[in-house]
């Protein structure tokens, strides 16, 4: 057994935190590292079970220290993955705040009998100095990054004359791309889905055959063939490969679905599938947008919505519908500070659809309101818009023979009403046909 109270006077002058534990996580020492952070002497902390010290974090713990006391291999988290694994404050915080301790931490085998892991160390790293450097490093090279974004908008202005229709062709070639990577991606997940599902069931019939096994040797008159099974199940930690194997595969099977699911909302997005003029489902389309700019939504916006039931399908052009949606969306994300709300609903008028956002952000001043619609104008800061957004958005709703207003008050939020029309497929034919022989004409 390693004599950790004699390595005491050492490991206390290290700048790292070391843990002692036994099989049943109970301590059985810890160092100054520990003990001024938690408040508890180093004499009284031995024999305290550290999941019960540190709640919050004991499901990651324990699965951590799990891993080193069965497969007796040392594991690592590194702060990049989960910067405050215990909730320390840091000692040498990088700002004139204190901060949070961005910790490194390292789980080695201590002691092994017999080929089993009777204790391990638990070595944390004070990495608050390196990570604040990083931090630091790539705040920089943003801060460089937005001069030059500022830089760059400054020469593109002058570029920007047919900025609508470029980006038209390319909200085209990107759902196309969408719709070729969704293709691709969607052969190789269901194979692993389906894989996944046989490997589900084969590792429930393997469990049920090993307990089947168990049961009739347990039934047989020999104590040996009992006392067999009982040891070889012990020794190749069958209790806890039987519960991991099963998280593992729900796991896997989850994560393939999630993936299976972005594709799904990626598809419906782009709509590339389908022609470009189609009759589609409003309420479907802000659905999947919704999806599309959920990272950008979750953290500070609690989204509200407000669907008329049985809404009929209007003739449009799907894919640049959702790109006005998604224009509004994170405008309206952008203009929430810290938390707010997205109110979102599509009704049924007389002759068509409206749809309205509305958000709780900062508003826009009445002296802005007659030019957000104007190319190139934006409110934001230099680099940070084009100011084609709702120009684009405005010029796509005016294709569909549809109105877009906009109220806002300051410091209060601002509201996008969007009519559209029910046109018919005749009607946008017959007015495309005019619209090419004035071309020819004027040409």
């Amino acid at each position: 057994m390693v004599d950790v109270l004699g390595c005491s006077a050492l490991v206390d002058k290290l700048p790292l935190g070391i843990c002692v534990l036994d099989r049943e996580f109970n301590i059985r020492y810890w160092n100054s590292f520990f003990a001024d952070r938690m408040d508890i002497p180093v004499e009284q902390a031995a024999g305290q079970n550290i999941l019960e010290l540190f709640k919050d974090e004991a499901r990651f713990l324990k699965k951590k220290l799990n891993s080193v006391f069965v497969l007796n291999n040392p594991s690592f988290s590194y702060w990049q993955h989960r910067p405050h694994i215990f909730k320390f404050k840091s000692s040498r915080p990088i700002t004139g705040e204190e901060t949070m301790m961005y910790q490194n931490m390292e789980i080695v085998p201590l002691d092994i009998e017999n080929g089993e892991v009777q204790s391990i160390c638990l070595i944390l790293h004070d990495v608050t100095a390196l990570a604040g450097y990083f931090n630091a490093q790539k705040a920089l090279s943003e801060q460089l990054e937005t001069e030059h974004a500022e830089q760059r908008a400054l020469i593109k202005k002058l570029e920007m004359a047919q900025g609508q229709l470029l980006q038209a062709e390319k909200m085209a070639s990107i759902g196309q791309l969408a719709a070729g990577v969704a293709h691709e991606i969607n052969n190789p997940i269901g194979f692993i889905n389906s894989n996944l599902q046989s490997l589900q069931d084969y590792v429930g019939n393997l469990i049920k055959i090993i307990e089947f096994t168990e049961k009739v040797i347990d039934k047989s008159a020999s104590t040996t063939y009992k006392q067999l099974k009982s040891d070889f199940l012990e020794r190749q930690q069958y209790a806890f490969i039987k519960e991991d194997i099963i998280d593992l595969v729900n796991e896997s099977l989850e994560g393939a679905e999630r993936v299976a699911a972005i594709v799904r909302n990626l598809k419906s997005f782009s709509h590339v599938d389908n022609s470009d003029w189609q009759y589609s489902d409003l309420t479907e389309g802000m659905e999947n947008t919704l999806k599309i700019v959920s990272n950008q939504l979750k953290y500070k916006v609690e989204v509200h919505r407000d669907y008329d039931a049985n809404l009929p399908e209007i003739y449009c052009q799907p894919m640049q519908l959702n790109q006005v949606f998604m224009n509004l969306l994170v405008n309206s994300a952008q203009a929430i500070d810290e938390k707010g709300d997205i109110y979102v609903s599509v009704k049924r008028c007389e002759d068509g659809v409206v749809v309205s956002i509305r958000d709780t952000g900062s508003g826009i001043e009445k002296k802005h309101l007659d030019k957000i619609f104007d190319p190139f104008f934006t409110t934001k800061p230099v680099g940070s818009g084009t100011g084609l957004g709702l120009s684009l958005s405005y010029s796509i709703v005016q294709k569909h023979e549809g109105e877009m207003k906009v109220t806002s008050e300051k410091g209060v939020g601002t509201t996008f009403d969007i009519y559209l029309p029910f046109l018919t497929e005749a009607h946008v034919i017959e007015r495309e046909k005019k619209a090419s022989l004035a071309a020819m004409t004027s040409s």
